[in-house]
């Protein structure tokens, strides 16, 4: 690998631990502070759907993307786009589950798939 090859690897990796990390704040607390009215939790968490999506569909290399399960980007970007333009319309089961299960294990796809290439 050659080295602008290695810092773009080495920056989408950086930008894994960060959505990681927002996921986890975002989750830390439980479900009932997630989905308390004025959480901060809900904030990050339906934040962090929105980055992640853009970041596996503007950022990851195709390559990449294309190996991960096509079930989990097809429901990020429907959880995103209803994130993104009908804030309302958002089921705060759905994103609970995005945020404390889905989003977490497809971090882990992702940083798996960018170490190994």
């Amino acid at each position: 690998m050659d080295a602008p090859d290695h810092k773009r690897l080495e920056r989408l990796l950086e930008e894994v631990a960060r959505l990681r990390s927002r996921f986890e704040r975002a989750s830390r607390d439980g479900r009932d502070a997630f989905v308390a009215t004025g959480s901060d939790s809900y904030d990050i968490g339906m934040l962090a759907v929105i980055h992640l999506a853009d970041f596996v569909t503007r950022e990851l290399p195709d390559e990449v993307a294309a190996t991960l399960p096509e079930v989990a980007r097809d429901g990020l970007r429907a959880t995103r786009n209803i994130a993104a333009h009908n804030y309302a319309g958002l089921d705060n089961a759905r994103l609970w589950r995005t945020v404390s299960e889905h989003a977490p294990a497809l971090l882990d796809d992702i940083e798996s798939a960018l170490r190994s290439r």
